[in-house]
């Protein structure tokens, strides 16, 4: 259906998702629809437009004029490569039941589950709140950077958050670019960390250096809190290699700061970004109801996703 189209977007019809995926793996020299990071693209069938417009971080993308609770079989689509392109998605303004979250969330892929606990909503295992005071949800949490579940023998590889309670003030989410973040290593360094491992507090282990599991592109992946050490590497030498890379994850002109608005949802690759929180007062009440997607169920896996023949390489 032919349509008026605005300046620097690109549009995407019924067939094109799936060109639009195999472009990303083949990298910026395929035969794709789109130039990478050239403006904002979108996707129209029976009269569905879904916006994606990329932010001035460098990665992540705004999700314009979309109703999460009616998508089609081509949004939804639309939806998992604009993740895949830009690791961070941002919906604003979305009213969203937790049924309606859940169901939003299981567009990326099958969820995980948590054990109840008096602050959790009842009936629904799969949203773990965070909250600025202890009634509401679990508080204190994630106030470093980090991918969730890293701690996982399979790791999580996407997050998803629904602000229910907004704070007058206070409270963003900051963001980088993990794969940015080892782009912009000096050789050297990505020489030494390129085949190092980190051990966790519970014993798992993890490469330093991780190809993204559909893509490939190589990223950083390490939980600053939750790391024990570098394996073999002594305490102090560990500690100064994590601490480096700390500082560089918040390097200047890196870090997307998310401030929470009504109704925004949130969605990370967290095989791509890392996020940490930022101390919010309990006189601030805030409360953001999380979905993760479980290891072996990421939209990539598998038949999960149109374009199942993109290429890990």
């Amino acid at each position: 259906m032919p349509f008026a189209c605005v300046p620097g977007c690109f549009y995407l019809h019924e067939n094109d998702a799936i060109n639009r995926i195999e472009a990303i793996a083949a990298g910026p020299k395929s035969p794709g629809h789109f130039v990478r990071g050239a403006g904002c693209f979108a996707w129209r069938e029976k009269g569905i437009i879904v916006n994606v417009i990329p932010m001035a971080a460098g990665f992540g993308a705004r999700i314009e004029d979309i109703d999460l609770t009616g998508l089609d079989a081509g949004a939804r689509e639309t939806l998992r490569v604009a993740l895949l392109e830009h690791g961070l998605l941002v919906v604003p303004a979305q009213a969203l039941d937790p049924q309606a979250q859940i169901a939003a969330s299981e567009v990326f892929g099958a969820l995980e589950t948590f054990p109840p606990t008096p602050s959790q909503i009842p009936g629904y295992p799969q949203i773990f709140r965070v909250a600025s005071r202890a009634a509401d949800g679990h508080t204190e949490v994630g106030r470093y950077w980090h991918s969730d579940g890293s701690f996982r023998t399979v790791p999580t590889p996407i997050s998803v958050w629904h602000l229910e309670v907004q704070p007058e003030q206070g409270g963003d989410t900051w963001f980088v670019d993990l794969q940015a973040a080892y782009r912009s290593l000096p050789e050297q360094i990505k020489a030494q960390v390129r085949d190092l491992q980190t051990m966790h507090r519970n014993g798992v282990l993890h490469p330093l250096v991780i190809p993204h599991p559909r893509t490939g592109v190589a990223g950083l992946y390490l939980n600053i809190g939750l790391t024990a050490g570098i394996v073999g590497m002594g305490r102090e030498e560990s500690a100064a290699l994590i601490a480096a890379i700390d500082s560089h994850f918040s390097r200047e002109g890196a870090v997307y700061r998310h401030q929470w608005q009504a109704g925004d949802f949130v969605v990370a690759d967290n095989f791509r970004i890392a996020h940490r929180a930022t101390p919010l007062s309990p006189s601030q009440r805030r409360i953001l109801n999380r979905t993760t997607v479980r290891g072996d169920g990421a939209f990539w896996d598998g038949a999960r996703v149109a374009g199942s023949r993109l290429a890990a390489g």
